[in-house]
């Protein structure tokens, strides 16, 4: 565990799920699991998104919102199933869809906190989320 104070906290968010570590992956963009995201490799395959090409095994995402319907439950469980799923997600603002799909895949999720995430958390940054906490702990690459 890093032994140096976080460079910055966001807080006062809302989640659910356990406590995570790793690096993010930062997007502008909203995100859609069946519509962004290629399934059987964990690959952002839209051509659109500015994320194409990234991998999202192993790494917190940070999106402004989710897209898509019930069927990114499945979806999100499959990730994981395949053992490509990512650490966690953060959004600015997510649906109560999606915070059911990441329950039944495993995954934490946060959102609404009071610090725009997509503005203050670069790609690369080590990020601790912890949704019971209401907070991300942020360590600059």
């Amino acid at each position: 565990m890093e032994t140096k104070e976080p460079n910055l906290i966001l807080d006062g968010g809302s989640g659910c799920g356990p406590s995570v570590r790793g690096p993010a992956l930062v997007s502008q963009d909203d995100f859609g699991v069946r519509y962004d995201l290629d399934p059987e490799a964990g690959v952002i395959s839209n051509p659109a998104h500015d994320l194409y090409g990234e991998s999202v095994k192993g790494k917190i995402l940070v999106f402004a919102k989710p897209k898509g319907g019930v069927a990114a439950s499945w979806a999100l469980a499959g990730l994981a199933e395949r053992g490509i799923a990512p650490l966690g997600i953060i959004f600015r603002e997510t649906s109560p869809i999606f915070v059911q799909g990441c329950i039944f895949a495993g995954l934490p999720i946060i959102h609404l906190l009071a610090q725009d995430p997509c503005t203050n958390i670069v790609s690369g940054d080590e990020c601790v989320l912890s949704p019971s906490d209401g907070r991300v702990l942020i360590w600059r690459r």
